[in-house]
Parts: C-alpha cells; sequence; structure tokens
C-alpha cells in the first residue's frame, strides 16, 4: 500500500549563496538538524514577519543574531560578546 500524497510538495531548489554566508549556516545548524527544513523556515519567518517592521515576535536568538551579524558586523568585540550570549542561552 502506498502512503498519501502530501497535499503540500516539496518543490528542489538550487541556488547560490556568498561562501561566508554558507559557512555562517553550517557553523549555525547542528548535524541533526536539516538545512532545506531550516532554510525554509527562515523563508517562512521572514514572509511573516515581512512589513511588520518592529521586533516584537522576534525570537531571543534572531534579535542576537541581528545585533551579532548586522549591528556590530564591525565591531568584533561586541560581536564576540553577543556570540558568548547566544551560546550561552542556547544551553
Amino acid at each position: 500500500m502506498s502512503r498519501p500524497r502530501s497535499s503540500d510538495p516539496a518543490k528542489p531548489l538550487t541556488f547560490s549563496m556568498a561562501t561566508s554566508l554558507h559557512t555562517r549556516l553550517n557553523n549555525h545548524i547542528s548535524f541533526e538538524m536539516s538545512r532545506s527544513a531550516w532554510i525554509a523556515n527562515a523563508i517562512v519567518a521572514k514572509l511573516d514577519r515581512d512589513g511588520q517592521g518592529d521586533v516584537d515576535h522576534w525570537t531571543t536568538d534572531e534579535l542576537l543574531q541581528e545585533l551579532q551579524y548586522e549591528r556590530f558586523k564591525d565591531d568584533k568585540s561586541s560581536a564576540g560578546q553577543i556570540k558568548f550570549l547566544r551560546e550561552l542561552l542556547s544551553v
């Protein structure tokens, strides 16, 4: 007996990303996590959040990522401290 078909089947995609972004993604996800699922969830979160313009719906980790990778990307000391906070909070 075959399994039922999905009501929302997956569509394979191929896209390019900068090596530095690929490295950041690999450092962010664990070996147990699905890269495809993580990217799909990030896209859904971004689409759901677009137009809101506020951070009320962001998780703590998303706020810290914004600080680490955008606001303080040129300030290595602050970025390092934020990275430490993210690691500390993820335990």
